[in-house]
């Protein structure tokens, strides 16, 4: 009887274990979650990895447990991890709206367009008053350079929610892109207003700036942002970029120097620093810069042209035909480099040769008064007179002065007949 009622005693304790365990078992699953949530928003992310991993643990049947463990993945760059817990939550219900946006994310960090467009559009369907999910899609139409969907994604994320700054950010991104540098500075002005402002806010707006010759308006961003970015090269590089088109040349020398003492194989600095001492008219010290520019990137067609501009100021046309034509050869459409090899071949008398130069540059622009007057010296050279004084006359119209000296000279029957500019 005895032995009976222990077992009896047993038993009824085992029971109870076993319920005290599943009444205790969610408790402890939801304490972890709410712990993890917490983790989480702290941006804590490691930490809330392991929580949500034990609130999984104790309660496996809980779809939010997977959507956020898969939304703290992402945040990890775990994202084919990530993936795993999304289609998990998916596969028990197809109508989870963050599970398709969060899904999708993980796919366009992934790199699979395809599909990250497939669940935002699905996401979209689900809940088409979602900020995020606009903003979302215009990150996938940037990523594949369809810049015109992208901004109008922006703009209905920002209608949705004008306090998301990063569509501010974005959308600034994609104006560029489009060549609106005046768009992208109005969405950086409104980075730049709010509290957090970030240096690298600042050195994008610097460069749009530069890109609309606001070149003070650069110079004033850049300073700002240097404070935050001061070993950026391509910062420094920008600043000296800036400087330079103020004819502010020593302190342009200043920051390319810093940028390529941070890099020295920065081939860009040294093509834009063979560029700035070209301008102060140290033309030894820019062709061994272009040099050096040049030897870090052979094709490297704006080092090459000012290579062969300080090479003709050096008197080394022939040189200077050489880079003129690797140019050419690189980019057929700098205008420049046929104008100025044109002048190269002039003064060594091979004037055949400079006219069919000069006909390309007068082609790409009619307005080039200097190029119908060098063209019309060249003509004069090959006996081509009537052509000459047309050339003369051309360049004279447009307001170029030298030329009634040579229509006086060469063009005597005409010369007052030409076009006088007042």
């Amino acid at each position: 009887m005895k032995l009976k009622n222990l077992v009896i005693s047993l038993v009824v304790l085992i029971l109870l274990g076993v319920l005290a365990y599943f009444i205790a078992v969610p408790r402890i699953a939801g304490k972890a979650y709410h712990d993890a949530l917490q983790l989480k928003d702290s941006m804590k992310y490691q930490e809330a990895l392991v929580k949500f991993n034990k609130a999984i643990r104790y309660n496996s049947k809980v779809n939010d447990y997977y959507l956020q463990r898969g939304i703290v993945k992402s945040a990890l760059n775990a994202d084919s991890s990530a993936l795993v817990d999304f289609n998990t939550v998916l596969e028990r219900d197809s109508l989870v709206f963050d599970a398709y946006l969060y899904r999708g994310i993980s796919y366009r960090k992934l790199a699979d367009f395809k599909l990250a467009m497939h669940d935002i559009n699905h996401a979209i369907d689900l809940n088409d008053s979602s900020s995020l999910a606009y903003y979302q899609r215009g990150l996938l139409y940037a990523a594949t350079m369809d810049f015109d969907k992208a901004l109008a994604d922006y703009n209905k994320s920002i209608e949705l929610d004008g306090t998301n700054l990063e569509a501010f950010y974005s959308r600034g991104e994609s104006l560029a892109n489009l060549d609106d540098f005046k768009g992208a500075i109005a969405d950086y002005d409104k980075l730049i207003e709010g509290p957090n402002a970030s240096p690298e806010a600042y050195k994008k707006r610097g460069i749009f700036k530069l890109n609309i010759q606001d070149y003070q308006g650069a110079v004033n961003d850049f300073k700002i942002a240097i404070k935050g970015l001061s070993n950026d090269k391509d910062l420094l590089c920008n600043y000296g970029t800036a400087c330079s088109d103020l004819k502010q040349y020593d302190e342009a020398l200043t920051y390319l120097n810093k940028a390529i003492s941070i890099d020295p194989n920065f081939s860009l600095a040294y093509g834009i620093k063979g560029g700035v001492l070209l301008r102060k008219g140290d033309f030894n010290q820019a062709l061994k810069t272009f040099n050096k520019a040049i030897s870090l990137t052979p094709k490297y067609v704006k080092a090459l042209y000012g290579r062969g501009i300080a090479k003709a100021f050096m008197k080394d046309y022939r040189g200077s035909i050489g880079d003129f034509t690797e140019v050419i050869k690189t980019n057929p459409d700098f205008i420049q480099a046929y104008y100025n090899r044109a002048v190269s071949k002039a003064i060594l008398k091979e004037h055949k040769s400079a006219i069919l130069d000069y006909d390309i540059a007068i082609k790409a622009d009619s307005k080039n008064a200097e190029a119908y007057y060098n063209r019309g010296i060249s003509r004069i050279n090959v006996q081509d007179y009537k052509g000459g004084c047309e050339d003369f006359h051309e360049a004279y119209s447009l307001g170029y002065q030298p030329a009634e000296q040579m229509i006086n000279i060469y063009c005597p029957k005409d010369k007052n007949t030409h076009v006088i500019v007042k």
